[in-house]
């Protein structure tokens, strides 16, 4: 661990200024010529070497010395005279007076503010090495080394010397049109390659184009009868037109938005919170479903950023909805420091939207780019004048405070530390030299027009990039969210800008997207031409071949939905748990995205962190990925569910093979495939050991309340919405059972009735229990909770506005016999909703173990013969939906 940058932070921020005060402070070695320290005596020279030189090099040449090129809080330690100089606040130590050194107050923890390290106190015995030391004069033997020469500051950089911050311009050069050429972008692509010497890969057949077309416009795959007519249309127009078809239907909005919610950090929930407070983030799935409004009906995307950062101005009655757009500042995660939250905010619009690393500059200028602090506080500012309005028509909402301010500078990134005031205005790289500042309320509709402007030089090419990198699968600048001066025009510059210069002419998504997948370069095979293309260009930035892509998650699962006919193809609603045993037909969009517990799932397969902006997703191949395709009931069910269909048709063995991969791969097997699929089906299935499966081990249901919380007529819940289980498919039912239902986690007793998670022993023995139970509203009389082991109550507690663990309770229990949580509601079932997570473990007599976990094994209905080995034809439909034809897209 290195110290050094918060050890010299503490020097320059504590605001000494210490210096001798008489000729008997000043050290005798002191440098004399300011070059060679004078000679000190053998013992004290050892006694530095063998003791301080090792410390300070540890924990400060780092971020302190010249050969690193650091210098934090302008402090060096390589040298004598550099370490009694010190840094911006003075020496920091004073030969001779350990007591009056910067570097003592710090390390003994004097100051509660400048504790230094910050991690914990360096060892008492390394304090009084260098409390010793200092009292000898700090003796020093280093010689003086000469200053690296001075660094450029990013603050003295010209935007207008790099090419991102200049306004794209639309291609004039003159450029040879190969025969396939469909638009210039492809002409350009085609002279970088020639004169990289890459020949360019011929087009892909037409099986793999609309492949493609449907995995990029949609995230599903084509049916066998959509290609087979693809294929056999000789209109010279069929391209086109099915790219028109697929940009019109509803999956290419829902696919859209879900790219976006990578940049927006989407989730359902705000994170962590402190005990008894809602983490539920009302109304996120508001803005999921206005971006698929806002892709399907081509809002133009200028139009998008305004009504994303400040709807309030544009729709403040949200008549048409548009508030909620505003979800893109208020759906990230909600910090317990507000500065943090708006941060947050700050991020997602400079990083998101601009391309730049606005954020850096939090507790200094940036370190390249010429963004100074004042930059980031002139944002802040705009986003402290907004606040979360009272009963607004979107909880997304933000509005204007009544007095927008501006904020000071906190200085080194403390709030208590104030500096300059930064008024609210534009970004200093990009603004005019006479631009005025932001005097609009909050200043959030001035920032969002300057950012919509066709004039601005980034935000057009921040999306474009995107947009390529979704529908060719590699961007055209890497760093998607960074185009700092550190980021060099990238090979395809040319065709970068000319297709953000004509898109910032019309901010049609669809537009954009057409022109992209209707060019030669979409539309070329990822086969290398040759050898020699490949070892020029392995990573093909010149665009000369297609690029070989896995699916999304996104994509997968919906592909496996749909190939199943299990795809559920409404549109918007409530987010929906989908890592359950029991698979809900809702496309992957609408998954429930809990921040605090995010799902292994989503993790496995490199689903975008909710946590913070996605510059791009990662894809990693892990053994993980394929055991949960082979092992996951969700995947059974499906296999199944695909061999239910194929038999129902009683066709013989080569029949159903090829129904099989048509309905999966959407082609016709080979002979050969047809063969060995056919000998597999006709042997026998293994049987397997029939095991304890915990998920049926639960049952959700209700009882009468009564005064002793006893269960004596448990009734289950009907409907599983796809996240918890109730009487009917709306909440409240119109039944006496009102708000009844129970959740991974959470639940609501009905107006007179309990609800019940039952769990049944799967042998007789001893079972232990543990768990906890909330009631999180400061509203309301609370819950009751009672937990019973047949017809013993172990356990019965009020909950009002708190938590309350039970842990060890045990009981003797018969193979058969239930174990009931019973949550009842008590004079009032208003505000009752409750959290409820619990633990059981069983101990049979004959030494077996079983466990049960109330949100590790939350289920739905789970399907009958789940148990069951699969059939031969439903292993081969899994065998299908694992094999790389399906999962890769071409």
């Amino acid at each position: 661990m290195k110290y050094a940058f918060v050890f010299a932070t503490a020097i320059a921020v504590a605001g000494f200024t210490t210096a001798p005060s008489s000729a008997a402070d000043v050290s005798p070695t002191a440098p004399s010529d300011g070059k060679q320290a004078p000679k000190i005596a053998p013992e004290e020279e050892a006694f530095f070497e063998s003791k301080i030189r090792p410390l300070l090099i540890e924990h400060c040449y780092e971020c302190h010395s010249r050969q690193s090129g650091e210098s934090s809080g302008e402090l060096f330690v390589d040298a004598a005279d550099s370490l009694r100089t010190g840094g911006t606040s003075g020496p920091a130590l004073v030969p001779g007076d350990p007591e009056a050194s910067l570097m003592i107050k710090a390390v003994r923890y004097d100051d509660a503010e400048y504790e230094m390290p910050p991690t914990g106190k360096l060892d008492e015995s390394e304090i009084k090495l260098l409390e010793q030391w200092i009292q000898m004069g700090a003796p020093d033997p280093r010689n003086s080394i000469a200053e690296p020469p001075q660094k450029t500051s990013p603050m003295d950089i010209d935007p207008r010397s790099h090419w991102a911050f200049k306004a794209p311009q639309r291609f004039r050069g003159d450029v040879a049109v190969g025969e396939d050429d469909c638009d210039v972008m492809d002409a350009i692509a085609r002279a970088l390659a020639d004169d990289e010497g890459v020949a360019l890969s011929d087009r892909c057949d037409d099986q793999t184009l609309i492949r493609r077309l449907y995995h990029d416009l949609t995230g599903l795959p084509p049916t066998i009868t959509q290609i087979n007519a693809f294929v056999a249309s000789s209109d010279t127009d069929k391209h086109f037109r099915l790219v028109d078809q697929l940009l019109a239907s509803p999956q290419f909005a829902e696919r859209f938005a879900r790219h976006w919610m990578d940049v927006a950090r989407y989730a359902d929930t705000i994170g962590y919170a402190l005990a008894g407070k809602e983490r539920r983030l009302q109304g996120s799935d508001r803005y999921r479903d206005w971006l698929i409004r806002a892709f399907a009906t081509d809002i133009p995307l200028d139009q998008m950023i305004r009504l994303q950062l400040a709807a309030d101005r544009f729709d403040p009655a949200n008549k048409n909805g548009d508030l909620d757009a505003m979800g893109f500042l208020t759906v990230g995660r909600r910090f317990l420091n507000r500065y943090d939250t708006i941060d947050d905010r700050i991020d997602v619009i400079t990083r998101g939207l601009m391309g730049m690393t606005v954020a850096c500059a939090r507790c200094h200028d940036h370190k390249f780019d010429p963004i100074p602090t004042t930059d980031y506080y002139s944002l802040l500012g705009i986003l402290q004048s907004s606040e979360t309005p009272e009963d607004a028509a979107s909880p997304l909402a933000l509005v204007d405070r009544a007095k927008p301010a501006d904020s000071h500078v906190f200085l080194r990134g403390q709030p208590g530390n104030r500096g300059e005031t930064a008024p609210r205005q534009y970004l200093t790289a990009l603004r005019k030299p006479d631009e005025p500042r932001f005097t609009d309320g909050s200043g959030r509709r001035e920032l969002a027009e300057r950012l919509a402007s066709h004039e601005n030089p980034l935000v057009a090419r921040v999306f474009v990039n995107r947009i390529w990198m979704h529908l060719i699968g590699r961007p055209i600048v890497d760093s998607t969210s960074d185009f700092g001066v550190r980021t060099e025009a990238p090979p395809l510059v040319d065709v970068l800008d000319e297709l953000a210069a004509e898109f910032a002419e019309h901010w049609s998504v669809k537009r954009l997207v057409r022109r992209i997948v209707t060019s030669r370069v979409y539309a070329q095979s990822a086969e290398p031409a040759d050898d020699r293309a490949l070892r020029l260009d392995p990573e093909n930035r010149l665009a000369a071949r297609g690029n070989r892509r896995r699916r999304d998650f996104e994509s997968l699962r919906d592909s496996v939905l749909a190939v199943s006919g299990r795809l559920d193809r409404t549109i918007g609603g409530p987010p929906v748990e989908i890592h359950l045993a029991s698979p809900s037909p809702r496309r992957t969009l609408y998954a429930m995205i809990d921040r605090q517990n995010l799902p292994s799932l989503f993790r496995t397969f490199d689903v975008a962190s909710p946590d913070a902006h996605t510059p791009k997703r990662f894809f990693t191949t892990v053994p993980q990925q394929a055991l949960f395709l082979m092992n996951h009931p969700q995947i059974g069910a499906f296999a199944r569910s695909l061999a239910e269909q194929v038999e129902t048709n009683r066709q013989d063995a080569a029949a159903q093979v090829d129904r099989m991969f048509e309905r999966i791969l959407s082609r016709p097997p080979s002979a050969g495939e047809r063969g060995t699929c056919v000998a597999f089906l006709r042997q026998p299935a293994g049987q397997r050991e029939q095991r304890f499966n915990p998920q049926l081990a639960w049952r959700y249901g209700t009882a009468p309340a009564n005064a002793e919380s006893r269960v004596t007529e448990f009734r289950p819940l009907a409907v599983f919405s796809g996240a918890t289980w109730q009487d009917q498919d709306k909440l409240p039912a119109t039944s006496e059972l009102g708000y009844a239902s129970i959740g991974a986690e959470n639940g609501h007793p009905g107006r007179k009735h309990a609800v019940v998670r039952r769990w049944t022993a799967p042998a007789s023995g001893r079972v232990t229990i543990s768990g906890m139970v909330g009631h999180r509203n400061d509203q309301g009389d609370g819950v009751e909770l009672a937990i019973w082991v047949g017809d013993r109550r172990l356990w019965r507690e009020n909950q009002k506005s708190n938590n309350r663990p039970f842990r060890n309770l045990s009981a003797d229990v018969a193979a058969g016999e239930t174990v009931d949580f019973v949550v009842s509601p008590r004079a009032s079932d208003s505000f009752d909703s409750f959290f409820l997570r619990c633990q059981v473990s069983l101990k049979s007599d004959h030494g077996e173990y079983f466990e049960g976990d109330s949100k590790r094994d939350f289920a739905g209905p789970i399907e009958r013969g789940n148990e069951e080995p699969l059939s031969r034809l439903a292993q081969l439909a899994q065998t299908l939906l694992l094999s790389n034809e399906f999962v890769f897209v071409d």
